[in-house]
């Protein structure tokens, strides 16, 4: 495809149709090096989708296909397809410098077999623009029968859904609620692990930043999005209690340590495991899981679901070392591995230095649940508790602390409810358990007696202004001091990496954590990386494991000996505006399901999990919320399904700069759009049809095996046709489509012919059917027009001279047409019955190709068309000189003269070329007789 290395080229030609394809192809046949640029993912204009040309009804695919095919291959025509050009500017040496956007496919070109099996499997239906919204096509598809080159692309419109794009790991929660609501569970399951390998956790203990921009939040409430990944995780571990063997297709022979098998380690562990590499994981503490085993409260994340989440890390061969604390970074090199990965969270409680802090019954929130999680729980059976803090930790201390047998427990925070970091559905939880909320207080000092915690001495806070973080700080009320009685406090006020042993080794910020590149996650050690918790400060579980991705994405690079700084991780596209979404919802207000808990009088004592999961009927109702925001679900079916492993979703857009010595235009036209003439009911009346549609319709091509119409898919038997559907129409204004077709006086010229040429094939494809035509005139001079015209009367065509006013649809609900015209012949208002309707539309021109110019004016005509600077002699000039115009670009035209019009324009860009190359030869020889004259002159001085 990309034949011309260097981006230098003798001609750029803008567009692939008939006449793009003819200048190329005659251009190169000259031994010029041709560039195509074809904003569509074929080569092929709108010829291809036609049925017949006029007036010899040969086939239209029959002729063009081969021109597609030649041009395709042809060894001096690169073609440049889904792409865009942002500018042109003629530099100081008459060359044209050309900024292109190539758009990603998403598919691997070179890869793609056209086997289309991405199709076969992708779940979503979109309309065929090929068969001009009749039919529908996959997001996943190959344009055409005949496309030139056969490659699928995905078509994800440049956006992605709120869920998909808000997640920190990159986990498709659009795509995986496509697939649990098609009860296909298992590829939910896996399309979840190519990104993060533990969901039996995250389906219980995620903050859900995905489910927080879900667009059916503004509805009513949110899609649960955590709850149905957490169903098909446990439908999956039901049927797979052991990890599945996965194969690793390639075994790179490097080594990697990873320190810390928290969310970031083991998800960096996972990915690079993956792609090959041999990795170990140390763990200081005597379990593997880091938060996930030493934080979380059983009620919320089950051991055993930690357990077997952790399976899928250790199925790929990954070890894991616990009891192994890493002080000395280096010696991990000296012990053969290539690469390290630091991520070991932050497992140090900062103190309040509150005086008598270290008082017996004194704790901090992290020794306090590691020793809860571990088995090595505190006995509180009666006593009175305080949490000191209000973020998720502190809330899941006080109601482990209830499960201890805590008579009371009082969370005690300085600011007020609504400024606690805790996500608010814990905080509910723990108040319907029996946790007491204090706001607007801070401990001043812990009171003991012998060395034991017994009172503890507060003050009330009141609000000031918002500090750093955003919420409003804090200020103590003098004089508000008083004293409680207390058993046991827990300070929960922060979390921090512990990483002193680090200093020194690896540069750290002022705050303890690793600094790392904000790209690449590579420390001041070029073989060291760090992420999660470690370099960002405490976060979530997701966001974590997200670190750990995208440094085992660059490690990966860095290990490959790449440049890290080539390549940009993920695949996200930037959300859908949720307002699109929202303006196309026509459904009702569901609110969420709500699934079992279980009962108040039980769960405040107990360890099993409070949250109960989904029932299957009730994870579908869920599923069904959902309002398919983007395009593409990103399920991956695709991914899974290519034989040549051709999908790549991780394609960017690109920006190519090329340079080429002289261009042609052949941008063709526009259809006018019918539905700017709100009279004739298209869009409204679905048996109301524009030309192209019963082009598509009648061609051999076509999405149908028999002409129907949309409606019902009846054989029409009464068809109207209504010519000059927005062409010669300068009286009145077409509303609804912008300056491109207001006030459109000329004729399109080819109206007249293509209508009569679909109404000689509709009477052979339904011999039964009446064909009656609305018109003016008939434009039908030269090349056999005429001819063509009387024998569509002669056999049977109706011609009514007649200026039609509006259509309407009949009442009694079948679909029919009562067409009202001017019967111009007797100068009377008629109205006629007919069951499908076919509006022949003119053309407009595209106006989109002056603004590529920059710096120079390519001027239009009084029409809008590009101008012809000398219509009779060299009519492909234009106003700028080196740019030529052929098809049309230039005005209406039928294909014979948009070839003809193609072979004129490659003719004098030839000579233009010559011409210029001839000039360049004069100048060098210029030049070579002054150098020979002053290296002469310089002999004879000497």
């Amino acid at each position: 495809m990309n034949k011309q290395q260097n981006n230098n080229y003798d001609t750029l030609v803008i567009g692939g149709g008939i006449a793009g394809q003819e200048a190329a192809l005659s251009l190169a046949d000259m031994n010029h090096k041709v560039l195509l640029v074809e904003k569509g993912l074929s080569i092929g204009g709108k010829m291809i989708q036609l049925s017949k040309v006029f007036p010899t009804l040969d086939c239209a695919a029959c002729i063009t296909t081969p021109k597609m095919s030649e041009t395709a291959r042809h060894p001096n025509i690169t073609l440049m397809l889904n792409s865009e050009i942002n500018g042109i500017i003629k530099n100081a040496d008459g060359d044209f410098e050309v900024n292109v956007t190539n758009k990603p496919r998403y598919v691997i070109q070179e890869n793609c077999t056209g086997c289309q099996e991405c199709e076969v499997v992708c779940p979503e239906v979109r309309n065929d623009e090929y068969n001009m919204n009749l039919a529908g096509r996959k997001v996943a598809y190959i344009p055409f029968s005949l496309a030139n080159p056969r490659i699928a692309t995905i078509d994800r419109q440049g956006h992605s859904a709120p869920c998909i794009n808000e997640c920190p790991g990159g986990v498709k929660a659009y795509g995986y609620i496509t697939l649990a609501r098609n009860g296909q569970y298992e590829e939910a399951m896996k399309l979840h692990l190519e990104d993060i390998p533990f969901p039996g956790s995250l389906g219980r203990a995620c903050y859900h930043p995905c489910q927080n921009a879900c667009t059916r939040g503004l509805v009513e409430e949110p899609v649960d999005i955590r709850k149905i990944k957490r169903y098909f995780s446990d439908w999956y571990y039901e049927k797979y209690p052991q990890a599945p063997a996965v194969e690793i297709k390639e075994n790179t022979g490097k080594k990697v340590a990873v320190i810390g098998s928290g969310p970031a380690g083991i998800t960096a562990a996972y990915h690079l495991a993956l792609k090959g590499h041999t990795v170990k994981i140390f763990e200081a503490a005597p379990g593997a899981g880091g938060m996930l085993r030493l934080a979380l409260p059983e009620y919320r994340a089950p051991k055993d679901v930690v357990d077997r989440d952790l399976q899928n890390i250790t199925v790929l061969g990954v070890e894991i070392e616990v009891n192994k604390k890493i002080t000395d970074l280096k010696s991990l090199k000296e012990q053969g591995f290539d690469a390290v990965f630091v991520g070991i969270g932050t497992h140090r409680a900062m103190s309040s230095g509150t005086e008598g802090s270290d008082l017996k019954g004194v704790v901090d929130c992290l020794t306090f649940l590691r020793e809860a999680n571990i088995g090595k729980r505190e006995d509180l059976t009666g006593k009175k508790v305080m949490v000191i803090g209000g973020g998720n930790t502190a809330i899941d201390a006080a109601r482990t602390s209830l499960r201890l047998g805590a008579g009371k427990v009082i969370v005690v925070y300085r600011r007020s409810r609504e400024e606690m970091p805790c996500f608010a559905p814990e905080i509910e939880e723990a108040e319907e358990e029996g946790v007491e909320i204090m706001v607007l207080r801070n401990p001043l000092k812990y009171i003991g007696e012998d060395g034991q915690l017994t009172r503890i001495q507060l003050t009330k806070m009141q609000l000031g202004e918002k500090d750093a973080s955003g919420r409003r700080s804090s200020e103590p009320i003098n004089g508000s001091e008083y004293i409680e009685d207390v058993d046991y406090v827990i300070e929960a006020i922060g979390l921090r990496a512990d990483t002193k042993a680090f200093d020194g080794q690896v540069d750290l910020n002022k705050n303890g954590t690793i600094r790392a590149d904000a790209k690449t996650l590579q420390t001041s050690v070029d073989y060291i990386f760090a992420g999660g918790d470690t370099v960002t400060g405490s976060t979530t579980l997701i966001e974590a494991a997200g670190q750990g991705k995208k440094a085992a994405f660059y490690m990966d690079k860095w290990l490959r000996g790449l440049n890290m700084f080539d390549f940009e991780d993920g695949d996200k596209l930037p959300a859908i505006d949720k307002r699109i979404v929202l303006g196309r919802f026509k459904g009702e207000k569901r609110p969420q399901v709500k699934n079992a808990m279980m009962p108040l009088a039980e769960r405040a004592r107990s360890w099993e999990e409070v949250e109960k999961t989904f029932t299957e009927e009730e994870m579908k109702a869920s599923t069904q919320r959902c309002l398919d925001c983007s395009n593409c679900r990103e399920c991956h079916q695709c991914v899974n399904i290519c034989p040549a492993n051709a999908i790549d979703f991780s394609q960017k857009s690109k920006i190519t700069e090329v340079k080429a010595k002289s261009v042609v235009v052949t941008t063709g036209y526009k259809l006018f759009p019918p539905s700017a003439k709100p009279n004739y009911g298209y869009a409204k009346y679905a048996n109301v049809i524009d030309s192209m549609q019963m082009d598509r319709l009648i061609a051999p091509t076509r999405p149908f095996n028999n002409v129907l119409r949309p409606s019902d898919g009846k054989a029409p038997d009464n068809i109207a046709y209504i010519l000059c559907t927005g062409s010669r129409d300068s009286a009145i204004e077409n509303g609804g489509c912008g300056s491109d077709c207001i006030n459109n006086p000329i004729c399109s010229q080819i109206c007249c012919m293509y209508s009569i040429k679909q109404a000689q094939l509709l009477m052979g494809a339904l011999p039964m059917a009446d064909i009656t035509i609305y018109y003016m005139d008939i434009r039908a001079f030269g090349k056999g027009y005429e001819e063509f015209y009387q024998q569509a009367k002669g056999m049977g065509t109706n011609f009514v001279k007649g200026k039609v006013a509006k259509i309407r649809e009949t009442e009694d609900g079948k679909g029919d047409l009562i067409v009202r015209y001017e019967d111009v012949t007797k100068g009377v208002v008629k109205e006629s019955k007919h069951d499908l309707v076919v509006l022949s539309v003119g053309v407009v021109p595209n106006k989109e190709v002056s603004t590529m110019f920059k710096g120079e004016i390519l001027e239009l005509d009084d029409f809008s068309f590009v101008k012809q600077i000398d219509e009779l002699i060299s009519p492909a000039l234009t106003s700028i000189e080196g740019v030529f115009v052929a098809g049309a670009a230039s005005g209406p035209k039928d294909i014979p003269d948009s070839i003809l019009s193609a072979g004129c324009a490659a003719s004098e860009v030839a000579g233009y070329l010559n011409r210029r190359e001839a000039l360049l030869d004069d100048k060098r020889t210029q030049f070579k007789v002054m150098q020979k004259s002053t290296m002469s002159k310089s002999v004879l001085q000497h």
